[in-house]
């Protein structure tokens, strides 16, 4: 995998919080995928974002006005970008070799 698509994939897995001026990962993707094949890299990211669900689950049945639904569900959806983005890198270069 290229350090523009993992550059790319870390992008979906950093929150930048204005209120406080910084970045904040979810996951740091390069030294995962250093350390592991994209695959195992995915069903991590897969276990992590059924957590997340639960979560969201748990939140709309006790406050559905509270704000971090909005956090959650934001966070899912860039856990599943990732997933899709490492799922299309790793088609692309088996494709290619």
């Amino acid at each position: 995998m290229s350090t523009k698509e993992i550059e790319n994939i870390q992008n979906f897995l950093t929150i930048f919080k204005e209120d406080e001026n910084r970045r904040h990962q979810i996951v740091n993707i390069e030294l995962m995928l250093r350390k592991h094949p994209p695959a195992a890299v995915i069903n991590f990211l897969d276990g992590l974002h059924r957590e997340y669900a639960q979560k969201l689950q748990k939140i709309i049945r006790e406050d559905r006005t509270s704000s971090r639904l909005n956090k959650i569900v934001a966070t899912k959806f860039r856990i599943k970008m990732a997933i899709n983005c490492i799922k299309n890198a790793h088609k692309e270069g088996g494709q290619a070799a």
